[in-house]
C-alpha cells in the first residue's frame, strides 16, 4: 500500500469517526462482512489522506461483552491504524463497558493509541505534537451520572465529608449534564495550547437523532448544551447516528454518525469526517462517503405489487423493510418476499383504513359486547368492516366462547 507523505506543517488532519458498534447485527442478519469491509477502506483512507490523527468518539462495541470475533477486529484495526503513522485516539460509549475496554489506558498512551473510558483519569489532557504545533486532546467518554465518583464537582478546600443524607442528594441529584459540565472544569487548568481537540460520547441539544440510538436517559434530560464544548477548537462527537455538525458559535461540534446504517431511518449517505486544523485552531471539514455496506430500504405495496421485480429494482441488494396493504389476510408474506429481496428484515401488515371506517375505540372498552369489540380489533387489524360470510362466522365463534366460558 502506497502512504501518503506525513505533512510538515500548515494544519493537523484529523479522520473523525464514531459508534461502529462491532458485534452488532440488523435484525437477523450478520453484519460482520460489512464491518470488515468499512474497516478496511477507513484504514486505507486514514494512509490515503495522511491523516495525523483517528478519533473514535465511543460505542466501539453495540453490547457490554463484546464478541471475541469484534474484539479481534477492532484490535488488528487500530494496529493497522498505527502502521499509517497515526496516532489513535478513542473513549467508550453508553454502549460499551469502560471498566472492560479501557483498564489499560496508562500503559497505551506512549504507543501512540490514546484510550478514556468512564471516569478513570477524569480531567487529564494529552499534549499531542502535531507536524504543524500542539494540540490538547480532551477526551470525555460517555459518563453514567449514577456512576460518578462522590466527590466529582466538590471543591478541594470545601467543607468536611459529606452527612450520609447530603451524599444521597448528591447522588440523586446528578445528571448527564452535570457530570459532563464537572469533567470539562477538571479539564480547564491542564490546558496549555493554542488548539484543542475534545472527543466526547453524548447526545448534543439540537443535534437529529435517528431510530437506533439508545436513550442516555428518560424524558430527554440526557441531552447536554452545546455551549459545553465552546472552549475547544473541534469537538468530535458520537452518538447520533446521523452526520451533521450542532450549531455553535464558537468552534467546531460535530457528529461523524456512524459507518453503516443500523435502522431503517439511516437512509442517508453515511460518511467519516476529514478535518484539517490549523495553526489558530480554526477548521475546515470534509465529509467522504462511505462506500461499503449494505444500504437500508422501505417499501410499501400489495404483496402482489411487492413481488414484481421491476417495481423495487434498488431493494434486491438491501437490507428491506416491507409494509404490505393487502385487504385480505396475508399468509407467509415474508417467505414469498424473500424471492426478491433476499435481504428483507422486517414486514408490516398495514391494510388501508376504509374512509369513514372509524378506527378509534371508545373511551370504556368494558361498555362494549364480545362481539363488538371483536369488530373493533377486525377494523383495527384489517382497516374495514368484516364482510358479511366474514362476520357471519365471527358471531358463530363469539356465540360459541360465550357459551362455553357461561358467561
Amino acid at each position: 500500500m502506497h502512504h501518503q507523505p506525513r505533512r510538515t506543517g500548515g494544519t493537523v488532519r484529523i479522520a473523525h469517526t464514531s459508534d461502529w458498534h462491532l458485534g452488532r447485527s440488523f435484525g437477523e442478519a450478520s453484519l460482520r462482512a460489512d464491518q470488515e469491509a468499512f474497516c478496511d477502506w477507513f484504514v486505507d483512507v486514514v494512509a490515503g489522506q495522511g491523516c495525523d490523527l483517528v478519533v473514535i468518539a465511543g460505542d466501539i462495541y453495540d453490547r457490554a461483552v463484546a464478541p471475541t470475533e469484534s474484539i479481534e477486529l477492532f484490535r488488528n484495526t487500530v494496529r493497522r491504524l498505527l502502521g499509517t503513522g497515526a496516532t489513535v485516539v478513542a473513549i467508550t460509549g453508553n454502549h460499551d463497558a469502560a471498566d472492560r475496554v479501557a483498564p489499560y489506558s496508562e500503559l497505551l498512551d506512549h504507543s501512540g493509541f490514546v484510550l478514556r473510558g468512564g471516569y478513570d483519569r477524569l480531567g487529564s489532557v494529552v499534549h499531542h505534537d502535531a507536524p504543524d504545533g500542539p494540540v490538547d486532546l480532551v477526551l470525555l467518554p460517555f459518563l453514567h451520572p449514577q456512576q460518578a465518583p462522590d466527590d466529582l464537582g466538590v471543591e478541594p478546600d470545601g467543607p468536611g465529608d459529606p452527612t450520609a443524607d447530603q451524599l444521597v442528594q448528591r447522588r440523586s441529584g446528578r445528571s448527564h449534564e452535570s457530570v459532563l459540565t464537572d469533567a470539562v472544569a477538571l479539564v480547564g487548568p491542564r490546558r496549555r495550547n493554542l488548539r484543542s481537540l475534545a472527543v466526547a460520547h453524548a447526545f448534543v441539544t439540537g443535534g437529529l437523532e435517528s431510530e437506533s440510538e439508545r436513550r442516555l436517559e428518560v424524558g430527554g434530560t440526557g441531552q447536554v448544551p452545546v455551549e459545553l464544548f465552546a472552549d475547544f477548537s473541534y469537538t468530535a462527537l458520537g452518538h447520533l447516528h446521523r452526520p451533521q455538525d450542532v450549531p455553535s458559535e464558537l468552534g467546531s461540534v460535530r457528529y461523524s454518525g456512524t459507518p453503516l446504517p443500523y435502522s431503517f431511518s439511516e437512509d442517508h449517505q453515511k460518511t467519516i469526517s476529514v478535518v484539517d486544523m490549523a495553526a489558530d485552531g480554526t477548521c475546515s471539514v470534509e465529509e467522504l462517503p462511505v462506500p461499503v455496506g449494505r444500504r437500508v430500504q422501505r417499501i410499501r405495496g400489495t404483496l402482489q405489487e411487492l413481488l414484481e421485480p421491476g417495481r423495487f429494482p434498488e431493494a434486491h441488494d438491501a437490507f428491506v423493510q416491507a409494509t404490505v396493504t393487502n385487504r385480505e389476510t396475508v399468509t407467509e408474506a415474508r417467505a414469498q418476499l424473500q424471492g426478491v429481496y433476499p435481504h428483507v428484515v422486517e414486514v408490516r401488515l398495514a391494510p388501508p383504513v376504509e374512509a369513514g371506517a372509524g378506527t378509534s375505540a371508545p373511551s370504556d372498552i368494558r361498555s362494549l359486547s364480545p362481539l363488538e369489540a371483536v369488530e373493533q380489533f377486525w377494523l383495527a387489524a384489517e382497516g374495514g368492516p368484516p364482510v358479511s360470510a366474514e362476520l357471519e362466522l365471527l358471531t358463530d365463534v363469539v356465540r360459541s366462547a360465550v357459551e362455553a366460558s357461561g358467561a
